[in-house]
């Protein structure tokens, strides 16, 4: 695109929520910082509408209160948008009315349901999920073919589009990676231990922050926690930050069946966890651990660096990719493998200590301003 752009849509309406609302929140806030030429309609539903205040005057907030993967997305929302008339939509996610018209750009953190299925942890009825499942593939692939660019998060990820999508071509697919969320770094501190003796936590303990989605790989993990506490002593906790859903109460019982429910914690389970606690968690943790099976980004365990959290973390390509020698890996397979790396980390100061000195670097590599610039690139060349 060229200098002919006026007008250019956002499909904002994950401001406000987790996962992929961070990416939208941050991407938004650092375009408007670099741009000044370009008019922004900014379509949101009435969290994100609530919580976002506009700091550049060409950037207009639109109430769109459409559900997500909704007839009301695909005809209410369509309409709404063609209202504005803009030169551009950009979505940063893969849905979006199947029938606009216009130049599109979309940023697709990673297609690991292509990969990873949730059919063991749905609550729907099979032949629904099956079909959800049918219509997300079909969502995607759409997505990708109407798409001038798409915008990934990592080299992995437009692997993984070539490897499914072989016949689109690689020239698509631009690569911009996150950044940590700069209200992580900024906002007040917590008095540290009142957010351990609100969760009645106690050190040392392990941190993991997350999901337990299937490809998260929670359960191993716990597995490898039993191994760390009987072959290697440990006396610690494993705190497991994450939301109350099906996934989450499939890991708690597990945690039950081995007995474990002194010592490994699931605060997510009573209440919400703000970002705020968290924060103060990095603080207080011994080492991050993450063992993930696959992942677009993989932003949790920088989080944790920026609080000089060592991690230890699964040897799957995206994070070899992000991290570097930055971390201690583990085959995420091998519960033994992940218990022992773990475990060396915790009895080693010297390996710690260079950890923490590497994730204080790596973390000076990932930032959304880079991100913002990028994506604006793509907006004038699409």
């Amino acid at each position: 695109m060229t200098s002919k752009i006026n007008t250019i849509g956002i499909d904002a309406r994950f401001y406000g929520e987790a996962g992929p609302g961070r990416y939208v929140k941050n991407i938004i806030q650092h375009l408007e910082q670099i741009d000044t030429a370009n008019k922004y309609v900014i379509f949101l539903r009435q969290t994100g509408f609530d919580a976002y205040q506009p700091k550049n005057p060409n950037f207009a907030k639109v109430l769109a209160h459409y559900n997500w993967y909704s007839f009301a997305e695909q005809l209410g929302f369509l309409v709404k948008i063609l209202k504005y008339k803009p030169n551009l939509l950009y979505v940063p996610h893969f849905n979006f009315p199947v029938l606009y018209p216009g130049k599109l750009v979309t940023a697709i953190p990673d297609i690991i349901m292509h990969t990873f299925s949730t059919e063991r942890g749905t609550t729907l009825p099979k032949p629904y999920f099956k079909f959800k499942k049918l219509v997300y593939y079909l969502v995607v692939l759409w997505a990708v073919v109407r798409s001038n660019k798409v915008i990934v998060p990592s080299l992995d990820v437009k692997n993984d589009f070539l490897k499914f999508y072989k016949f689109i071509p690689q020239l698509k697919f631009v690569l911009a990676y996150e950044g940590i969320d700069p209200d992580l770094i900024t906002k007040p501190k917590l008095n540290p231990q009142q957010v351990l003796d609100k969760y009645k936590i106690r050190r040392p303990f392990l941190l993991y922050v997350s999901s337990m989605y299937e490809h998260k790989n929670v359960e191993r993990l716990v597995d490898a926690f039993k191994l760390l506490q009987d072959k290697y002593g440990f006396l610690g906790q494993l705190v497991l930050i994450g939301k109350n859903d099906s996934f989450a109460q499939k890991i708690n019982q597990k945690v039950r069946d081995l007995r474990l429910e002194n010592t490994v914690l699931m605060p997510g389970m009573i209440t919400y966890v703000p970002d705020a606690d968290v924060v103060a968690l990095h603080s207080q943790a011994e080492v991050y651990v993450f063992p993930s099976l696959k992942e677009g980004f993989s932003l949790t365990p920088l989080e944790g660096m920026i609080a000089g959290l060592p991690a230890v973390i699964s040897n799957i390509p995206c994070h070899k990719e992000i991290y570097g020698d930055s971390v201690v890996y583990f085959d995420p397979l091998n519960t033994g493998d992940m218990a022992e790396k773990i475990n060396n980390v915790l009895i080693d100061n010297t390996l710690k200590e260079s950890l923490i000195a590497k994730g204080f670097e790596l973390v000076k590599k990932y930032n959304w301003l880079d991100t913002a610039k990028i994506t604006l690139e793509v907006f004038k060349n699409s």
